[in-house]
């Protein structure tokens, strides 16, 4: 068998003896024959080397939320380093995966008061609230004077900048305070403000977005905004009850769809920390809505009227966090693979943040592929990764690659060497949750704008043809 490279594809030749026998050389008879046979695949590589890094937090502004913004905020350094000062976890003397060049951050809040409906029963919601709007915050990102940034609503670390300075502007301005809506509509408030990206500018469109939500309670994003303040009729401080029993949300399928909008899925990581059992943080969002303890259950033993998913206590004993159930939240990121759920009542917030650098840190070098794939005993597995270079660039000029001939359109075709070791320039296949992957070595990294494909030769039954071609 013969196997060679052409337009972004594996070519598979056979030439075998049997085409050249005469009938005569087929007098006996023969047995059925199953053989294992070759199976091209060819599958285009759905991102580009990332280099920046856009994230949007999402924090809930209530009145319960104060230490947890505060726990929150003790992470933010974490995560920006994690970003621009990658760790070596797994000891090899390499950062886990590359710097970004670029990280912006935005913050919102989960106030959207009444949704724009005039309504006046919800205290400090809607047209009855401080802010006498019926939209409350709006999604609009945070500004602080106290925080500086020069009045920038959007921070930005580039390589290079003071990371300590931007560090201290970032967890200034996720500091949102606790005098919003009680109402919370965090789900709402990130594709609202997604939405604007045409006036805002946020998020770049080449750049992988990150959307991270804070809160307590149950997201209650209103859709249909008539039938729903319509039939409130109940004490406001119960309205998380009554959300989980109103069909005029937006169904999480329509939030998946907005958060994600035109851009490729390995270009987005959705995380929430929330209402969750702390034994539960981090698990697949299907087994967190298949316990027990996620289920909306009525009761009369508290303000908010649903049981609650998970407690947690400060040091002296004193009340922290009280949660209900973030079952539409897992219900989201069940539906965006890669997303991460971890509980709001876990002690700290180290291991949340850890897992979304590591998540968000796993797209920048590494390039999501279709279908997962069995490798052979050294690593390596029967594939071969094409790249057509943007203008201007050569083979020659990016380290792990052979010169395969031009495009019609003039542009370098190069292959690329595989390297399931990692100590030469190319690349290897990995596989973790969500994202079956072409890793590279840092200095293999595919620039900006080319384009790959990555074409392998697999093994598959043929039960149809007894000659198995």
């Amino acid at each position: 068998m013969i196997m060679r490279w052409n337009a972004g594809i594996w070519v598979v030749s056979c030439v075998s003896s049997l085409l050249l026998l005469s009938t005569g050389c087929l007098d006996r008879d023969l047995g059925p024959l199953n053989p294992r046979v070759g199976r091209v695949i060819d599958m285009p590589v759905n991102s580009n080397g990332i280099a920046d890094v856009d994230l949007l937090l999402v924090i809930d502004d209530s009145g319960s939320m104060d230490e947890e913004q505060e726990l929150l905020r003790r992470e933010i350094p974490a995560l920006v380093r994690g970003l621009t000062d990658p760790p070596d976890n797994d000891g090899d003397g390499e950062p886990d995966w590359t710097a970004v060049e670029s990280l912006r951050v935005a913050v919102v809040t989960s106030d959207l008061g009444t949704t724009g409906y005039p309504e006046e029963r919800l205290g400090r919601c809607g047209t009855g609230s401080p802010y006498m709007d019926a939209w409350g915050t709006d999604a609009r990102f945070r500004q602080s004077a106290t925080c500086g940034g020069g009045g920038s609503a959007i921070h930005e670390w580039r390589t290079g900048d003071d990371v300590d300075a931007f560090v201290d502007l970032v967890g200034c301005t996720a500091e949102a305070g606790i005098t919003g809506c009680g109402f919370e509509q965090p789900l709402l408030a990130a594709t609202r403000a997604l939405s604007r990206q045409a006036e805002t500018g946020f998020p770049r469109e080449e750049a992988l977005l990150a959307v991270l939500v804070l809160n307590d309670e149950e997201d209650c994003s209103v859709g249909d905004v008539g039938p729903f303040y319509d039939g409130l009729d109940v004490n406001p401080r119960t309205i998380n009850a009554y959300c989980t029993a109103s069909a005029a949300l937006v169904d999480p399928e329509t939030i998946a769809r907005d958060l994600l909008g035109d851009r490729d899925p390995s270009r987005f990581v959705f995380a929430a920390i929330t209402g969750v059992p702390v034994d539960l943080a981090g698990q697949s969002p299907a087994s967190i809505l298949s316990d027990a303890r996620m289920a909306y259950v009525p009761t009369t033993s508290n303000e908010l009227g649903l049981e609650y998913a998970c407690t947690a206590n400060n040091d002296d004993g004193t009340v922290r966090s009280e949660a209900t159930p973030g079952r539409r939240l897992a219900e989201v990121a069940g539906l965006l693979d890669g997303s991460l759920i971890r509980s709001i009542c876990e002690a700290d917030f180290t291991p949340a943040i850890a897992a979304l650098t590591e998540r968000i840190g796993s797209r920048l070098k590494n390039v999501c592929i279709d279908r997962g794939l069995t490798p052979a005993a050294d690593g390596s597995v029967a594939c071969v990764v094409e790249e057509v270079l943007p203008r201007g660039l050569g083979c020659a000029d990016v380290p792990g690659r052979v010169n395969i001939g031009i495009t019609e359109d003039g542009l370098e075709r190069c292959e690329i060497d595989q390297r399931p070791s990692g100590d030469l320039p190319g690349w290897s296949y990995t596989s973790i949750e969500g994202c079956a992957q072409i890793t590279f070595s840092d200095d293999a990294i595919p620039p900006f704008g080319a384009q790959l494909h990555f074409g392998c030769l697999v093994e598959v039954p043929n039960t149809g043809d007894p000659t198995g071609l």
